[in-house]
């Protein structure tokens, strides 16, 4: 039985539109294998969602002063690091470029290791002179992931330009923020425990 011109361009547009069916079905089940992002990039006062090549160089501060320099600071710091990072490498090499930069660098207290908000850590204790004023630091850092499981070094670091030295309310306040410190998403079981003791 012959068909009709109509029915011929009719049964053409049908197959067109399946094809098109068909390939959006494709795309879309592709776009559902690509992973998205687990959690939403936090601020303090909102979160959304970074895109993976944008990088993250967010430093908390925080002062005593509105204007000035402040007598004590805190500062928390991130930076990406390499997969197979290691706490304990990290820290030497942190020791190593204070040796390099600082002037008249004093160990208050070597490199120790502790826990924070269940992870691993580092802490130091240091005195130097910058400009001819005494400058007195503790520097704590760990290993954590951000959103997008990229592992991060965090760094938190206190500073006091008390000529006498870090006074007991400056230790205090530096020891209640890392007392109460927790982190946004629990760490990975690579993230625990993954140092040895160390010393300078």
């Amino acid at each position: 039985m012959r068909t009709s011109m109509y029915d011929r361009i009719s049964e053409k547009r049908i197959a067109e539109e399946r094809r098109l069916e068909a390939e959006r079905l494709e795309q879309e089940r592709l776009a559902n294998l690509i992973p998205k992002p687990h959690e939403r990039f936090q601020t303090n006062e909102l979160s959304f969602v970074r895109p993976e090549s944008f990088k993250d160089k967010t430093f908390h501060v925080f002062t005593l002063t509105d204007l000035g320099p402040s007598p004590f600071s805190l500062v928390i710091g991130r930076s990406v690091v390499a997969v197979d990072t290691d706490l304990e490498t990290v820290a030497q090499q942190l020791l190593a470029e204070l040796n390099k930069t600082l002037a008249h660098l004093e160990w208050v207290e070597p490199l120790f290791p502790t826990e924070v908000a269940g992870v691993d850590a580092r802490q130091v204790e240091f005195k130097w002179r910058q400009q001819g004023q005494p400058v007195h630091q503790l520097q704590l850092i760990f290993l954590h992931r951000d959103e997008h499981e990229q592992p991060l070094l965090m760094q938190i670091t206190g500073t006091s330009n008390n000529p006498a030295g870090m006074t007991p309310a400056e230790r205090e306040a530096f020891a209640s923020i890392v007392e109460t410190l927790e982190l946004r998403t629990p760490p990975s079981p690579d993230d625990a425990h993954s140092g040895e003791a160390a010393s300078v």
